[in-house]
């Protein structure tokens, strides 16, 4: 079967929608334009792109040679009528500009993360999606890694046992990075029973870092009976990594090349008892997940495949940040779902 050419728009020309694709170091592509034009027109083609600061707008379409340049992206959507639309706005602006898209008869979004910066505006997008019949993905984008998604099959074959623990690192910023850590937290574990958690009187110093979306720890139990502690302090470093303990073996998976397995085996120091030694890891299938990303869009756009990471999905994350959110205030344990909570992070 062949599907015509998808028209597809950017609102919000920042690091993420293509200033990234100039880092020497990252895999390329690294961007919302970079998958779009991984794919060529003849898939998928950005027409126009929207963008409040002019200097970066000017320069994203000199750069792409994208032509219908736009400050107002309601402007954009009305004259242009794209069928995709990539989300690259800061968060504080990501709702109203998710619900617009999906008003102008968009087939399908492509939305940065975190999804919104209150849950309210989270279950918005979600409800207004799925009855219009909008696809869409949130960018929490290592479901579409192949590392992770060979963890998750080591974890779902007791590959290690059953799953007990996961220590999880992150550098500060629960919305803007640990939505990424939670999304992995409830892939691998499921639904979460309770939060306790505390959240740092100082924001760091990244790019990324507002004042209000700030770093903390917490203690997660989720309802299969496993735990995860978070350590998201502020650092002067990058710091994302999973300790994942079970019952019969462990797995490190993180950034910075981070990937290793464990199984019991004979002590070389302790007669009678076992240790964890390290195995090679899996064989798993290379993937950028950038383009995996997208081509998982435009399958759910043609009714092909459903989106690996729903606003349900975006939903569920933001929940889990900002439930640390009303532990810090309430100095409690809260539990999920969150039925009345009110609190709104401005992140970017």
């Amino acid at each position: 079967m062949s599907f015509k050419s998808i028209k597809a728009a950017i609102i919000g020309c920042g690091r993420v929608a293509w200033m990234l694709e100039d880092d020497p170091l990252d895999t390329k592509p690294c961007t919302h334009m970079g998958a779009y034009r991984s794919f060529g027109s003849g898939v998928v083609e950005v027409i126009a792109a929207s963008d409040t600061n002019n200097e970066r707008l000017k320069a994203f379409g000199e750069r792409y040679g994208v032509e219908r340049l736009y400050n107002d992206y309601k402007a954009m959507l009305r004259d242009e009528g794209p069928e995709i639309v990539s989300i690259c706005a800061w968060a504080i602006d990501r709702h109203r500009m998710a619900l617009d898209a999906i008003e102008a008869g968009v087939k399908g979004i492509w939305c940065e993360k975190a999804l919104a910066t209150s849950l309210d505006e989270a279950r918005e997008i979600a409800e207004a999606s799925e009855a219009k019949g909008v696809a869409m993905i949130v960018s929490h984008l290592r479901r579409w890694s192949g590392e992770y998604n060979k963890a998750r099959e080591i974890i779902d074959n007791n590959g290690i046992g059953t799953l007990q623990s996961i220590v999880c690192h992150f550098s500060g910023s629960l919305l803007h990075t640990g939505t990424h850590a939670f999304d992995i937290l409830l892939w691998f574990l499921g639904p979460a029973e309770w939060v306790m958690g505390e959240i740092e009187k100082a924001a760091g110093k990244n790019d990324w870092d507002t004042p209000e979306d700030s770093g903390g720890r917490a203690f997660i139990k989720f309802r299969n009976n496993a735990y995860a502690t978070i350590h998201a302090e502020a650092r002067s470093y990058f710091f994302f990594e999973f300790d994942i303990i079970g019952s019969n073996g462990r797995i490190r998976i993180g950034n910075n090349g981070v990937l290793e397995y464990y199984i019991p085996k004979v002590s070389h120091y302790y007669t009678g008892l076992k240790e964890l030694y390290a195995e090679t890891f899996p064989e798993f299938e290379q993937r950028n997940i950038w383009t995996e990303a997208l081509g998982n869009l435009i399958n759910s756009v043609n009714g092909i495949e459903a989106s690996r990471n729903t606003p349900r999905d975006g939903y569920m994350a933001l929940e889990l940040a900002l439930a640390i959110h009303e532990s810090s205030r309430s100095g409690d344990k809260v539990y999920l779902p969150l039925r009345e909570s009110k609190i709104k992070v401005r992140s970017r």
